[in-house]
């Protein structure tokens, strides 16, 4: 016994001709075929828009970089959304991460914090890509260098500057000078910097060190400041050893060799632009 009713099945076998396609005076063949039709191009329509927003959100999510190391493999950038990291070293063009920098929020820094992306942290790549300092602010009044180094298949964090006396211990014996000379207090606020400025080669760093005081000298608030140059020399090894230490003078440029000059001169230019904005 046949579930079909037979009239039905009938005018469905008269809908087809002699090589089996639907013929044109089948009472349904035109409107079937028609939201079919509007089906497909529908749901190939839905497809392709929720890929295409899918890719453009993930590209809006993730940060521009920042900076491309020299031979362009490698690129330093803020965390993308969502990521508990500050910043990251990735391969160019790829969404992996190879390395977490971390700097840390400011202590009393609320605005810093929130952003989760301070704005002083960069990187400052040796000129064969195989190692770069990373200069961050882990600190309201304190700025450091990290270096690393690529070994192959990953980055290497070397030995720290606070690692070293060669780099720190100047320091204070020079602005203890300026407080006697200017009969200051030794508990004015400063800030202490460390800065890579750039490299001289692949294998040598020039560091400026900078010690900051602001403090009221009659009725005008002052900044009291030492720095130095550190020329650092790095080994195969990534082992790294001051082989220059200038003080910075007061007024000119005496004594400074001529990366020194054009660094001071750069940093000099900064400072007056910052105190004219």
């Amino acid at each position: 016994m046949s579930l079909i009713p037979l009239a039905a099945f009938t005018r469905l076998r008269a809908g087809y001709g002699g090589a089996g396609e639907i013929t044109p005076d089948h009472p349904i063949s035109e409107s079937v075929l028609g939201a079919c039709n509007h089906l497909i191009i529908w749901t190939f329509g839905a497809v392709f828009l929720f890929v295409l927003t899918s890719a453009f959100a993930q590209e809006q999510e993730k940060p521009p970089a920042r900076s491309i190391s020299p031979d362009g493999k490698w690129q330093f950038r803020a965390a993308a959304a969502g990521e508990q990291e500050d910043f990251v070293i990735a391969k160019a063009g790829s969404d992996e991460s190879s390395l977490v920098l971390s700097e840390e929020e400011y202590a009393d820094g609320l605005a810093e914090a929130l952003s989760r992306a301070p704005s002083y942290a960069n990187i400052v790549w040796g000129p064969d890509s195989k190692r770069f300092a990373f200069n961050l602010q882990p600190g309201k009044a304190y700025q450091t260098v990290q270096f690393y180094q690529f070994d192959g298949n990953t980055w290497r964090k070397l030995d720290s500057l606070e690692s070293n006396a060669a780099t720190t211990a100047p320091l204070d014996p020079a602005m203890a000078r300026q407080e006697k000379k200017l009969k200051l207090r030794a508990d004015w606020p400063f800030l202490t910097s460390w800065q890579v400025r750039k490299w001289i080669d692949s294998s040598t760093a020039l560091l400026y060190a900078r010690k900051v005081k602001t403090v009221e000298i009659g009725d005008e608030t002052e900044a009291v400041s030492v720095s130095f140059f550190f020329t650092l020399k790095f080994d195969p090894a990534g082992n790294w050893r001051v082989t220059r230490t200038f003080e910075v003078p007061e007024k000119g440029v005496g004594g400074l060799n001529a990366e020194e000059r054009k660094e001071i001169n750069r940093i000099e230019n900064g400072d007056r632009e910052l105190r004219g904005k």
